[in-house]
């Protein structure tokens, strides 16, 4: 009877030795992908300072656009009040009207560009939040199995 018994145990041991070894490489696997999401994270957090970057270029951008349209406002009502000044000093308000208008369409063109790079980086952001979301996960998965093999070590070295 106390041979059956043994042999069980021994059974156990090994049963537990090959569960222990299982566990140590999913451990390992799991401190990889954390190393790995750890470099993601700092990634992520590098892109979040471009962004800021962008969005106050979009910023100063915007405000040029402002001060242009209204430039421009300013400027057709200027030509509609001095319709009595010489052809001279009507050519030099169509020029000036016609440089701002260019600046304008310029502004406009790199106020889009300005806006799909904030989108662009808008979607990075989400990724990147949703990866640190699994990150987390994954290290709480670390923990859980980390806290396993303590479990199975101690039962193992019990059963020495």
């Amino acid at each position: 009877m106390k041979g059956i018994d043994n042999y069980s145990l021994i059974n156990k041991i090994k049963h537990l030795a090959a569960e222990h070894e299982s566990l140590k490489e999913r451990l390992a696997e799991c401190e990889l992908i954390a190393a790995a999401r750890q470099k993601t994270i700092l990634e992520q957090k590098l892109q979040l300072s471009e962004n800021s970057e962008v969005k106050s270029r979009l910023d100063e951008e915007l405000t040029a656009t402002a001060t242009i349209k209204n430039l421009i406002s300013e400027i057709v009502m200027d030509d509609s009040g001095s319709r009595l000044q010489s052809k001279s000093g009507k050519d030099d308000l169509k020029y000036q009207l016609e440089e701002q208008k260019r600046q304008f369409v310029q502004l406009q063109s790199k106020l889009s560009d300005l806006q799909m790079q904030v989108q662009d980086l808008s979607n990075r952001n989400l990724a990147l939040q949703q990866q640190s979301s699994r990150v987390a996960e994954l290290e709480s998965l670390l923990a859980d199995a980390e806290q396993e093999r303590d479990e199975w070590k101690a039962l193992y070295n019990l059963r020495k």
